[in-house]
């Protein structure tokens, strides 16, 4: 355990340095970049707890999210509060989901996998050669008040995004994204928010203790050999992960590799073709979806990005040449 925590310590002290160094006189700057450090730094540190809406497609969902940061690592609960009961349990890297209607717990790595108000990743200052970063006034979320901070794409590639970040935090109280004339297609907020230090540990234990239930363990595949690559994909996507995932009744494991440019994420998965495969292609609000035959294999990628952006992550798609 504690060789994983340590390395977390040394990544949160330079992230808090600088952190420091940006908001040294006053707590206000003229940088979106720094904001946006900052809320990388606040999602990662911070112990917090609250209930945010997720609104997309005509729909609107609401969640209670608990996380704790301790001495053994980072630790946190997301509990649905309507429609199915569910809940995911995270324990450092990996996570729990439970599924109560149909005793199953499935279990993942966290890797590649981006939860609200954690929406951030890599450095912020990579955005910048992505997105154009500016300010956009203040609001007040939660009954906080937040800086907002537009990203609006220098290319087709990924979409536009408005995020509000607490004042005093620097947490994301506030995430949308957008799309020109389409207005916004996601929105996280948070209705209730608590920052604070003496959040129980035992509130983050799953409601149900999975006894007798359907335990899938396909998400904890090991990373493989890469047999696999995408040579072409839109400036700015980088490989985040690759797993080769085994599933009962599948004769070979589903590959998936996860590309990213430290805010849109796309899953491009790999498996044998069916005799009738085609190429098909879909979108429905933030996601879009592109499938395409490669030889013998099946190609799909699926985000939340635009069109084009599953196209060409799925047609530069191929083997590794050795």
């Amino acid at each position: 355990m504690k060789a994983i925590f340590f390395p977390r310590i040394l990544t949160l002290f330079v992230f808090s340095l600088a952190t420091t160094l940006s908001w040294a006189e006053g707590g206000r700057t003229a940088d979106p970049t720094d904001w946006l450090l900052r809320a990388v730094h606040a999602s990662q540190s911070m112990t917090y707890s609250g209930v945010y809406t997720f609104s997309h497609d005509g729909k609107s969902e609401t969640s209670r999210i608990m996380h704790i940061i301790d001495a053994e690592g980072e630790h946190g609960k997301l509990e649905s509060l309507d429609g199915p009961p569910r809940e995911i349990i995270r324990e450092n890297d990996h996570i729990a989901c439970y599924l109560p209607e149909s005793h199953m717990v499935k279990l993942d790595r966290i890797e590649g996998r981006r939860f609200f108000p954690a929406l951030l990743s890599g450095s912020p200052s990579q955005l910048r050669e992505l997105y154009n970063l500016s300010f956009a006034g203040t609001d007040r979320v939660a009954g906080r008040e937040c800086r907002l901070i537009r990203l609006d794409p220098k290319d087709g590639f990924r979409f536009s995004y408005r995020l509000c970040a607490d004042s005093q935090t620097g947490l994301l109280l506030r995430a949308s994204m957008e799309d020109g004339s389409r207005g916004a297609l996601q929105t996280f907020t948070f209705t209730e928010f608590i920052a604070e230090g003496g959040l129980d540990a035992a509130k983050l234990k799953p409601s149900w203790n999975g006894s007798g239930w359907t335990w899938d363990r396909s998400g904890l595949a090991q990373d493989q050999e890469i047999v696999w690559v995408v040579s072409n994909p839109p400036q700015g996507f980088h490989k985040v992960i690759e797993m080769h995932r085994g599933a009962e009744g599948r004769s070979s494991p589903l590959i998936q590799m996860v590309y990213s440019d430290g805010l849109a994420t796309v899953s491009v998965f790999i498996e044998p073709a069916r005799s009738n495969s085609m190429t098909t292609e879909s979108r429905r609000g933030a996601l879009s979806f592109y499938s395409t035959r490669v030889g013998d294999q099946q190609v799909t990628a699926i985000g939340e990005v635009p069109p084009a952006t599953v196209a060409q992550l799925a047609k530069s798609a191929g083997l590794l040449k050795k």
